[in-house]
């Protein structure tokens, strides 16, 4: 069932619902006969997170497809959800069974970027290629540790403190960051717009992330990640970002992996320097044997931040 919903992520934003009372919004936008490119937001994201590198992404013939899980942005956030990351990469790829999308090239940060590593194991046929912004091969949505906080805010809630929430909100977004020049009032808003829709339906679904275990170790299933991935980390001190471990897991796990550290950006790399992700996008869709015609040189593009960016390797990203 498709509900036509006005979120301003594009022409044709939809709610599709996967099962009762499950509803996530799905935004495609771009060239209709575009190689497909599906962008997965994290938990404190949601699909305007990517108005400025779609843009990008379309000036190369990239078809984009931003699918929100449920419980981000404008999704919906039902009691008793399963909200494991494997029913998550479950729904993703039921909407890419909807849409008749195959062999998708895939973008994803932080939890949402865990979700698509499950779907690569689960649903091998539909991700050709995988660019994590900060995504690694998380084990748990929320860590149980987390109920405390959780439950206070859910006091604050009660009190009527949206405001502080909201404050509070953008503090976090702040601390994740590298430069957080890109958090104007309008942007801030954005963001926080699908979680104070009904603060009390988002935290319980964040409270049940801290209770529902996974069904399988992603870990020890990361060989079977057979595609190309390229992983894209900030350099400048930030909030959220992957450990020392956690790379490590990635490079001995992944059969293809190569690990970009990113001067001066952190968690929110797509919003602080956008033609860097797009240009990671590019070069992996050029390479891809069903993607676009590879070129001699990888494409390039210029973003709002004043293009010409420059990624660095990291030692042992190979």
């Amino acid at each position: 069932i498709l509900l036509l919903f006005t979120l301003g992520c594009g022409p044709s934003p939809a709610l599709v619902e996967i099962a009762p009372g499950e509803q996530v919004t799905v935004c495609s936008e771009g060239p209709e006969n575009g190689f497909p490119v599906v962008l997965v937001p994290g938990l404190s994201g949601c699909a305007y997170g990517f108005r400025n590198l779609t843009p990008l992404l379309h000036d190369n013939g990239l078809r984009t497809i931003i699918i929100e899980p449920l419980a981000v942005g404008a999704s919906s956030r039902p009691k008793g959800a399963d909200y494991t990351m494997t029913a998550q990469a479950e729904r993703i790829g039921a909407v890419l069974d909807g849409m008749g999308v195959r062999g998708a090239l895939f973008v994803g940060q932080g939890i949402g970027g865990s979700m698509v590593f499950r779907l690569a194991v689960i649903r091998p046929e539909l991700v050709a290629g995988f660019v994590s912004i900060e995504a690694g091969a998380a084990e748990e949505a929320m860590r149980p540790s987390d109920r405390k906080t959780l439950l206070i805010a859910k006091a604050v809630a009660r009190l009527g403190g949206k405001s502080v929430l909201k404050d509070r909100f953008r503090e976090n977004l702040a601390l994740g960051s590298g430069d957080d020049s890109w958090l104007d009032r309008r942007t801030v808003g954005r963001y926080f717009r699908g979680l104070g829709r009904d603060i009390s339906a988002s935290l319980d679904a964040f409270e049940a992330m801290t209770r529902q275990q996974e069904p399988w170790a992603l870990a020890p299933r990361l060989p079977e990640v057979s595609v190309p991935v390229t992983v894209l980390t900030g350099g400048a001190p930030h909030d959220g970002g992957l450990t020392e471990e956690s790379l490590t897991t990635l490079r001995e796990g992944l059969p293809q992996v190569e690990v970009r550290e990113i001067p001066g950006a952190g968690h929110f790399i797509f919003e602080e320097q956008p033609a860097v992700v797009a240009e990671a996008v590019a070069r992996m869709a050029g390479r891809l044997p069903s993607g676009p015609q590879a070129s001699g040189n990888p494409a390039s593009v210029t973003g709002r931040n004043g293009g010409g960016d420059l990624v660095q390797s990291s030692s042992g990203g190979q």
